[in-house]
């Protein structure tokens, strides 16, 4: 059963890291647009999918992580915890992302220049989660 529930955990994290990517492109794209473009028809479709498959996925990543750690006995190991604050930053991130995106839709609010980061931030995150679940230095 461990390696079934290992094998969506790893689907749901793939397709997480995608939308996430997907949102942050869409923040690029809203950052770097001239005056007067219209982003809205990219943001309300990246956020049409945000909701139907990046949020689910992002919820099947957390259930899926807990089944396996628990199951495997692994709640207390440091690198589980040391794991724990990029999942954490990531979870968050896809929040502000999506807050963003919808205010910028809604409002008119204009994107922070700091989301520019964001692609290297996902992609930084992810590498230091996926070296520690495959390491498991300690």
């Amino acid at each position: 059963m461990y390696l079934y529930i290992k094998a969506l955990h790893v689907f749901a994290v793939v397709t997480l890291i995608a939308g996430m990517l997907a949102m942050a492109l869409a923040l690029r794209i809203a950052i770097a647009a001239p005056d007067g473009m219209d982003v809205r028809h990219i943001g309300q479709s990246v956020l049409r999918w945000d909701g139907l498959v990046t949020t689910p996925a992002l919820a099947i990543v957390w259930v899926a992580g807990f089944t396996m750690a628990f199951g495997a006995d692994w709640d207390g190991s440091p690198w589980l915890l040391l794991k724990m604050v990029p999942a954490v930053f990531l979870s968050v991130l896809h929040s502000v992302e999506g807050l963003t995106l919808r205010r910028l839709l809604q409002d008119g609010k204009p994107v922070h220049r700091m989301f520019r980061a964001a692609p290297f931030a996902i992609f930084f995150a992810f590498a230091i989660i996926a070296w520690l679940a495959v390491v498991k230095p300690f």
